[in-house]
């Protein structure tokens, strides 16, 4: 039988991140596994009034304060699922970098994503969170329906 030792999910502090932190909860619980909740912490690409220095201008995104917030809410979550081992990790970079680094950080077995965007026509055409880390993950992605 086919098991799960680890397992990453993401947050963003969101009602949809939140549906698929239960998801990835639920497998951790019936696996045993350990579940790894990630935050990435970014800065905007763009520069903040066409400065040429871009480390001293940039705005953050999503601040590391901010991203402690939204692991601790969403650790609540986990272990109001009954999951025995977590673990929290807020990394500089972008969500979908963020999954994907924890994925080979702890040798994880899976990375479960919300849908959010990927029937939109926004994410289409720009892309999005759940296609891109299906389209770059060497793990099992499950893809957790949060328009429930």
């Amino acid at each position: 039988m086919y098991s799960y030792s680890t397992i990453v999910v993401g947050t963003d502090g969101t009602d949809t991140a939140e549906i698929a932190v239960r998801h990835a909860a639920a497998l951790a619980r019936a696996f045993e596994a350990k579940l790894i909740i990630a935050c990435g912490s970014y800065g905007n690409s763009g520069s903040l009034l066409n400065s040429p220095n871009r480390e001293v201008s940039t705005l953050p995104v999503v601040s590391e304060e901010l991203a402690q917030e939204y692991l601790t809410s969403a650790f609540a979550v986990a272990k109001d699922e009954g999951v025995a081992d977590i673990e929290l990790e807020c990394i500089s970079a972008t969500p979908v970098d963020a999954l994907l680094t924890c994925v080979d950080e702890h040798d994880a077995d899976a990375v479960v994503v919300g849908n959010q965007g990927v029937n939109s026509l926004t994410g289409r055409v720009f892309g999005n969170i759940p296609t891109e880390t299906a389209r770059r993950s060497t793990v099992d992605v499950v893809l957790v329906n949060t328009q429930r």
